[in-house]
């Protein structure tokens, strides 16, 4: 009996009847996504073993049927009810298993960098569990990085210890290992996207909404750190937050590597990004500032997160008429996003189609739809 049949038998005897007969149908994965989390709950799920093998299984059959996207799909719905376990309790659940198989799937499509951001998670997820002192042996992400990405012992170690100590600090950290990559060098990221994975936006809608929770608190941390995290969601983007010049601060400076593709090939290689997190939306006094900030550094493209959005919008006025004026005048494109965009996001929206509608607008000077 091969990996395949063990898998497909061992599954059998766990799943009810009417779902037996339909695994290797075309559309088991939508129908197992569907019913997986009523035969499972969130506190089952998070406390049995068995239950999570089941689920597990699932997402195996179809990674070795090669049916990588339904894989994905599987092990996506396993993470979002390990998730929803942490909203409804507030505890750490260990998260390694879909990441990891999900960080295979990629790797086997070949979106190398997706496949190297989700072992970093699952990096995060075991240097938790372990309180930074990595055993080679029993760490499933370790042997992919050092194999499959070069990344040398000590990094790996390293981030390790690090990842470890942030959990330690705050239950944000410990929740969501995306909070503690925010805090990471990117030494790491050393993948170059291909052209099929660059149109790739993947998120945690988890996290998203945890940020959102805390926007309005009058440190603007919670929006900086959430327009880091989703520019940092697109493949071949690499931000670092809060840099200072000589005479400027930067809230995000983003950084394009690999492929020019889509509108993206307009943008340049750096731009920079500015947050607002404010009762009131920005005006034009703010919005002329951050266009002097982009001129500064010769960049042709900014972004504005500003949760109220940009003044003027009703009647193509004040800030959104000098967003419109200087790209005529002097090239330059600034996209906005504001509450409602990032509401769009929290419900799975790509960050990659937003901004090239709103580019597109201020490019080509449509009429709102």
């Amino acid at each position: 009996m091969n990996e395949l049949d063990k898998f497909l038998a061992d599954l059998k005897k766990r799943l009810p009847e009417h779902l037996r007969e339909k695994l290797l149908q075309p559309h088991a994965a939508d129908e197992l996504v569907k019913e997986l989390p009523s035969l499972f709950p969130p506190a089952r799920l998070a406390t049995e073993a068995e239950d999570r093998r089941t689920w597990e299984l699932a997402g195996l059959l179809y990674l070795n049927l090669g049916r990588h996207h339904d894989a994905i799909a599987i092990f996506n719905s396993m993470l979002k009810q390990m998730y929803t376990h942490q909203d409804n309790t507030s505890t750490f659940v260990h998260k390694g298993v879909p990441l990891v198989w999900i960080a295979d799937c990629y790797q086997a499509l070949g979106y190398r960098a997706l496949a190297k951001r989700f072992l970093m998670h699952t990096l995060c997820e075991d240097a938790i569990a372990c309180e930074g002192r990595l055993n080679p042996l029993d760490i499933g992400a370790y042997h992919r990085l050092v194999w499959q990405f070069g990344l040398p012992h000590k990094m790996i170690q390293d981030y390790a210890v690090k990842m470890a100590g942030f959990a330690s600090k705050k239950s944000e950290y410990k929740l969501f290992p995306e909070a503690i990559l925010l805090e990471l060098d990117s030494d790491w990221q050393t993948e170059i996207p291909t052209a099929q994975e660059v149109t790739q936006f993947v998120s945690n809608t988890f996290y998203i909404r945890h940020l959102m929770r805390q926007l309005g608190d009058g440190t603007g941390t919670a929006l900086e750190r959430l327009a880091h995290y989703l520019m940092s969601c697109i493949p071949g983007i690499r931000v670092a937050r809060r840099k200072k010049s000589f005479s400027s601060d930067y809230d995000l400076v983003c950084a394009v590597d690999g492929s020019d593709v889509d509108f993206r090939s307009e943008l340049g290689r750096y731009f920079v990004c500015e947050c607002k997190d404010w009762n009131h939306s920005a005006n034009f006094t703010s919005f002329a500032k951050f266009c002097r900030v982009l001129d500064s550094v010769k960049a042709r493209f900014g972004v504005i997160f500003s949760k109220n959005g940009i003044s003027g919008d009703a009647h193509t006025t004040d800030a959104v008429r000098e967003q419109l004026k200087v790209f005529q005048d002097r090239g330059l494109i600034i996209v906005a996003l504001d509450e409602g965009d990032l509401e769009a996001l929290a419900e799975g929206k790509s960050l990659i189609a937003i901004l090239r509608h709103k580019y597109e607008v201020i490019r080509l000077d449509l009429r709102p739809s």
